[in-house]
C-alpha cells in the first residue's frame, strides 16, 4: 500500500499526467474540429454527452477523463504530503503554506468541473413576452427591449428589462447576451438566445367595427360567436393568416391579412387588419450545481496567492 501511495504522489507522475492532459486536449480539439457531426448536441461543459453516446471516436475524451482523475489524485496527495511534512517539521509561518492552499484550490476546481460536467443541464429555448411565462419553477415576463446597432446594421447591445417571479417573490432585472439573470447564487441562470417582436394579438374589423383580440378569444358577427383559433406567420405561410372557427363541427375560415382579403362570416364582412406586436426574447434556463464550489475555489486561489506574495515580499525585505 505504501508503494502505491509513493507512486501516486510522485512528482514525476504529476508532470507526466499534466503533459498527457494537455496533449489529449489538443487532440480532442482537432478531432472535434474535423468531425463536427460526431459532436452534434454537445454544449458547454456537459460531459454526460460522451457517456450517453459511446463511440470509438470519443476515445480521446475517455483517456482525458482518466488522466484528469489521476492528475487530481496526484495533486491532492502531493499537497497532503507537503502539509504533513511542514507540520511535522514545526513550520508555523502561515506564508509557507501558500502554495499548498493554491493546490487545494486546484483540486476543488477539478471536482467542480466534474460535478458541473455530469450534472449541469440546459432546458430547451422558450419565448417570453409581456405575459408571465413558466420556465420550470420560475416565471418571467418582458417589460421593455432596447437595442443598438453598429453602422453596418449588426446588433451592438441588446438589453431586455424583465420581471422574474419565484416562490411568490418578484424582482426586476436586465437580460442580455452576456448578461444572464442569475438565481440561487448562480446555480440557475436564464440565458438569452434571441430577441425580437412577438405577435401578441390581432386587429380585426367586423362591419367596420374594430376588435383587438388574442388567440383563443372570440368576437360577435351578427350575434354569433367566432373564435380566433390560431395565427400563422411566415415562413409557414407567405403572409400572416388567421384561423377562425365559427361553430363546432364546421370548417374553419382562413383569413389572410389585408382589407382586400376580407370574407363574409355569418353575413358580416370580416377583415384581418393588423398584428399587435410586443417585445420578446427567446431564453433557456441553465442549471449548474458546481457554482458554489467555484466560489470556494476563488477563495482558496486568492488566499494562496496572497500568502505566496507576502512570502516573496518578506524574503525580499530580509535579504
Amino acid at each position: 500500500m505504501r508503494t502505491i501511495y509513493i507512486i501516486f504522489k510522485s512528482q514525476k507522475l504529476g508532470i507526466i499526467t499534466g503533459f498527457t492532459v494537455t496533449a489529449l486536449l489538443i487532440l480532442g480539439s482537432l478531432i472535434m474540429n474535423y468531425n463536427p457531426r460526431a459532436y452534434e448536441g454537445l454544449s458547454g461543459e456537459d460531459i454526460s454527452f460522451f457517456f450517453a453516446h459511446k463511440r470509438p471516436i470519443h476515445l480521446w475524451f475517455y483517456l482525458l477523463f482518466l488522466a484528469c482523475i489521476l492528475y487530481g489524485v496526484n495533486t491532492f496527495l502531493c499537497t497532503l504530503d507537503s502539509i504533513i511534512r511542514k507540520t511535522r517539521s514545526g513550520v508555523k509561518k502561515i506564508t509557507l503554506y501558500g502554495a499548498s492552499v493554491v493546490h487545494i484550490g486546484f483540486v476543488i476546481t477539478l471536482i467542480a468541473h466534474l460535478i458541473g460536467g455530469l450534472y449541469s443541464t440546459t432546458e430547451p429555448p422558450v419565448s417570453v413576452a409581456e405575459e408571465w411565462t413558466d420556465l420550470g419553477g420560475i416565471e418571467m415576463k418582458v417589460t421593455d427591449l432596447k437595442t443598438s446597432s453598429y453602422p453596418n446594421g449588426m446588433p451592438r447591445k441588446i438589453t431586455a428589462s424583465v420581471v422574474v417571479r419565484k416562490d411568490g417573490n418578484e424582482f426586476t432585472d436586465t437580460l442580455g447576451y452576456n448578461n444572464p439573470v442569475l438565481l440561487q447564487h448562480g446555480i440557475s441562470e436564464i440565458l438569452m438566445r434571441d430577441y425580437g417582436w412577438i405577435a401578441s394579438g390581432v386587429v380585426l374589423k367586423v362591419d367596420n367595427h374594430p376588435y383587438r383580440l388574442k388567440v383563443s378569444e372570440t368576437f360577435t358577427a351578427n350575434g354569433k360567436q367566432v373564435c380566433v383559433a390560431d395565427l400563422y406567420m411566415p415562413p409557414q405561410y407567405r403572409y400572416p393568416v388567421l384561423k377562425l372557427v365559427t361553430a363546432a363541427g364546421t370548417n374553419p375560415v382562413f383569413l389572410s391579412i389585408g382589407d382586400d382579403n376580407a370574407q363574409e362570416i355569418h353575413g358580416a364582412k370580416v377583415s384581418f387588419e393588423d398584428i399587435n406586436s410586443v417585445p420578446g426574447v427567446l431564453v433557456s434556463v441553465k442549471k449548474n450545481p458546481s457554482i458554489p464550489l467555484t466560489f470556494v475555489t476563488i477563495f482558496f486561489f486568492s488566499a494562496g496567492m496572497i500568502l505566496v506574495v507576502f512570502r516573496m515580499i518578506y524574503r525580499t525585505v530580509t535579504t
